[in-house]
């Protein structure tokens, strides 16, 4: 009887201090260490290099975490940030971690809630991952977007990526119904098709494909293979998972940094835009394709922010916000991003957008969702060699709008 007693007495503390841990907060942590038992772990599995990779990428978590503590400046901004590390991680994983290349397929980067790395949310960007110590034979059908092209990336583990050959819609060939082979290699093969040379430390093709009209377009049919016979596939290696945690945690870090390498003197500057291309960006993550306009904003409750543009004449160009981590706006609830085909030009034939947190009723209105401040970009394709006008921007007060924008 003594024994029933204490055993229930004993399950009603551990009930009652699991209950009073998620009142505090801490009942995630508590509910771990009750599923795995909180022990040390053992030491000789340390030496594994699998396990000093995680131990890295754990690191760069702890510090990504430090760095949005340290760089944000609302509270809204740090629980932006706590998500959008999460959300890193799960790109990263998705993009290299999991990939097989041996036998590749391409897997969508960002997801329609994902949207991190700056994206174009007018757009849709796939990812295989290679080696180009194997040959490939790429197929499909180009479908009817505005734009695709291919990048084939090259770098291994902490190096810094390149991109080591370009193909776009303009360049591929194609037969009368639209479909296409491509043959990547070191040298060429005996078989027939269209041959794009790779070097050895070939490691990724990122498809990039732009959609003006998402109810009219239809997106790329694409598949990808070994070339020839595939090779067996083998069991997991230590080595083989070490090399790819690594990988990961560099597009991990490469992703979180975006907001230091590309244009960080527009936070000192905002409302102003800057003109740059893919080679300043770092051509592995840009279209050589675009001429890009970036800057961040800055808006408050009772402002709004006019940009106004002479659109050139390209077959695509969109503008899309996004917080200060460059993870992209809601575009599939909110106005936060637009393109040529949905933007209404004013009678002098040029654009003008209005940045406001509460809906001005005009035209073009880009809604930022809360942000006071963030990133702001123009994508112009086919426009790295044309002149094209710097977008005009005024800060007014929102109760002004409808006196200046008429």
């Amino acid at each position: 009887m003594k024994k029933a007693i204490l055993s229930t007495t004993c399950i009603v503390v551990v009930f009652l201090s699991f209950a009073g841990g998620f009142a505090f907060g801490k009942g995630p942590r508590l509910l771990s260490m009750m599923l795995t038992g909180g022990g040390a772990a053992k030491a000789e599995w340390q030496r594994l290099e699998s396990v000093k990779s995680f131990n890295t990428l754990y690191g760069s978590i702890g510090d990504m975490r430090d760095m949005v503590l340290a760089e944000a400046k609302t509270e809204r901004e740090v629980a932006l940030g706590m998500r959008w590390i999460l959300r890193n991680i799960s790109m990263s994983t998705d993009i290299v971690a999991d990939g097989n290349v041996i036998r590749p397929n391409f897997v969508r980067m960002d997801s329609e809630a994902r949207k991190i790395g700056g994206d174009n949310p007018d757009a849709e960007y796939h990812l295989a991952k290679i080696d180009g110590s194997y040959g490939y034979r790429i197929t499909g059908n180009r479908g009817s977007v505005r734009y695709f092209s291919l990048n084939i990336n090259a770098g291994k583990g902490m190096e810094k990526r390149r991109m080591a050959a370009f193909l776009n819609d303009r360049t591929i060939e194609f037969d009368e119904s639209g479909n296409f082979e491509l043959l990547l290699s070191d040298t060429k093969p005996e078989q027939p098709g269209q041959w794009v040379e790779i070097p050895k430390d070939s490691t990724a093709i990122m498809l990039r494909q732009y959609i003006a009209d998402r109810k009219k377009e239809h997106l790329v049919d694409i598949n990808i293979e070994v070339l020839g016979e595939a090779p067996p596939m083998l069991a997991d290696s230590d080595e083989g998972i070490a090399e790819s945690l690594t990988a990961t945690n560099y597009a991990f870090i490469m992703l979180g940094s975006l907001h230091k390498i590309v244009l960080p003197e527009s936070w000192d500057n905002p409302n102003k835009f800057y003109n740059i291309d893919s080679d300043t960006m770092g051509g592995a993550i840009s279209g050589p394709d675009n001429l890009y306009m970036i800057g961040s904003f800055k808006v408050a409750d009772d402002e709004a922010l006019i940009i106004e543009i002479d659109p050139p004449i390209t077959r695509y160009w969109n503008i899309a916000l996004e917080t200060i981590w460059h993870e992209t706006l809601d575009y599939l609830h909110r106005p936060a991003s637009r393109t040529l085909e949905n933007v209404v030009p004013s009678a002098d034939g040029k654009v003008r957008f209005v940045i406001a947190h509460q809906n001005p009723n005009v035209n073009n209105w880009l809604d930022p969702m809360g942000n006071e401040r963030g990133q702001m970009t123009f994508r112009w394709l086919e426009a790295r060699d044309i002149e094209v006008s710097k977008p005009k921007v005024t800060l007014i007060k929102l109760a002004d709008l409808e006196s200046v924008i008429l």
